[in-house]
């Protein structure tokens, strides 16, 4: 237990300088398709997710971008869902200065409503976020990110295409 909270403070003291050298935040917002994916596919078809976000770069190509998320899918035999999260994606330029390839590995909370035939249920949890971006400049971008998320013995996925636009 000793281990873990030596850990956790060693954590937040790194972030904290991270922080403090960061570039001022950048903000945004995306758009993207959203393909269910697992057990999401039994309720829901082909989807739009929209959401805004904020950049923080450290340098080096390290940065952190938090975002917040809607999606709305198509229905599928008369279930509607849609989707809500926040989260937080460590991300990695490989140019060093935010252009280009980028790869991104987070945390997110999200939250799922499904209703129809007069049912309606929801889900939430955590669940971790993976992908690859390419930044065209430092306004436009595009993504590709995988979400997943264990919910009640369901594995609620999406793969996310789509495209960033920072101010």
């Amino acid at each position: 237990m000793k281990t873990i909270k030596t850990l956790l403070g060693l954590g937040l003291f790194l972030a904290g300088g991270a922080f403090a050298r960061a570039e001022d935040p950048a903000f945004g917002f995306q758009a993207a398709l959203a393909f269910p994916a697992n057990d999401l596919t039994n309720v829901a078809n082909l989807g739009l997710q929209v959401g805004g976000h904020g950049r923080w770069d450290f340098g080096g190509g390290h940065g952190i971008m938090g975002r917040a998320d809607l999606a709305f899918y198509g229905s599928k035999d008369g279930v509607s869902t849609s989707s809500y999260g926040l989260g937080a994606d460590y991300t990695y330029h490989i140019d060093h200065n935010r252009r280009g390839v980028y790869f991104l590995a987070g945390l997110s909370f999200m939250g799922y409503s499904l209703s129809g035939g007069g049912d309606s249920a929801s889900r939430s949890g955590i669940g971790i976020d993976l992908g690859v971006g390419y930044d065209l400049n430092r306004h436009v971008g595009l993504q590709a990110r995988y979400t997943t998320h264990n919910l009640d013995h369901a594995t609620m996925s999406s793969l996310n295409l789509g495209c960033t636009y920072t101010f």
